[in-house]
């Protein structure tokens, strides 16, 4: 049977410091990300639900010292929300194989920017043209955005398991501001051991997840100056992201309806693709986590 669940509350966060030789002409950086997400899933049928995933987003960004490019600033709101279906092909007792299809919609707040937005003091200052205050935070893609993924579950015995996923996001036009943001991949896999009694159940995982997503584009209008001309149809800067990391992982069933989910995200490897005439920064995340609570109905 499909577990039919009425809401979740997810509350998970990140860190990304900038700690490059670059980041000094700006002074160092620190970006945070806050995420509380409501889920609700309903059953159709044995092996088919609905689900929709309504995000909150708290982006922080804190900076040495500000200037028209980094400041510090604080960028909350309702994120993308997902509306999706998860049908089970395969829901045998030793082996299970899940498919998931849905939509992202646009409704994740926005920062405008131009071309200019992407120029540091030296290049503005040969071309002559002065850059206005403003911000790379986002809390959406602006874009109708396509998603799938792959569930695949294989028992040895009654507590030893082998668990594995893979989720795609396809994004595949540019949103109102002409940014277009790259289509992404992670693949998990990892053993788990599961151990129940009468009154709850507890499980235990250790994950290896590789994250990739290629660079996102800007194909706006060209910045021009009297010193010369900038193109406005460029890859973005500190974007096309791969990443290797280890999720410790602990699912607790408190009761027949509470179920208490905490997971850590350990990175191993992060490697940013590389632009050095467009002066690209390594990104470094220390440890994240992630905690749910699920209630079923």
């Amino acid at each position: 049977m499909t577990r039919l669940v009425h809401g979740d509350d997810y509350v998970s966060f990140s860190e990304l410091r900038d700690r490059s030789p670059e980041a000094a002409e700006h002074g160092d950086a620190d970006f945070y990300l806050f995420q509380t997400d409501l889920v609700a899933r309903y059953g159709l049928s044995d092996r088919t639900e609905v689900f929709v995933d309504v995000p909150y987003k708290v982006s922080i960004s804190r900076v040495d010292e500000d200037d028209e490019h980094h400041r510090d600033e604080t960028f909350q709101g309702l994120g993308d929300i997902r509306l999706g279906v998860k049908h089970f092909l395969l829901a045998e007792k030793t082996h299970q194989l899940a498919a998931t299809l849905g939509l992202s919609f646009p409704t994740g707040r926005l920062n405008r920017v131009t071309a200019a937005s992407y120029l540091d003091h030296d290049e503005a200052a040969l071309l002559g043209v002065s850059v206005d205050e403003h911000s790379h935070l986002q809390l959406g893609t602006g874009t109708f955005d396509p998603f799938l993924g792959l569930e695949g579950l294989y028992r040895f015995d009654d507590r030893w398991m082998l668990f594995g996923s893979l989720d795609a996001t396809i994004p595949f036009y540019a949103n109102r501001y002409d940014y277009r943001t790259s289509p992404s991949l992670t693949v998990s896999v990892g053993p788990a051991v599961h151990f129940r009694n009468e009154a709850s159940s507890l499980f235990l995982g250790l994950f290896v997840e590789l994250f990739y997503a290629g660079r996102d584009r800007y194909d706006g209008d060209d910045v021009v100056g009297p010193g010369g001309v900038f193109p406005g149809e460029f890859p973005v800067p500190n974007t096309g992201r791969l990443e290797l990391a280890l999720k410790p992982t602990l699912t607790w069933r408190l009761s027949e309806k509470a179920t208490l989910d905490i997971q850590a995200r350990i990175p191993l490897y992060t490697r940013i693709e590389e632009d050095a005439e467009r002066g690209d920064v390594q990104l470094t995340e220390p440890i994240g986590g992630f905690i749910g609570l699920t209630f079923t109905f």
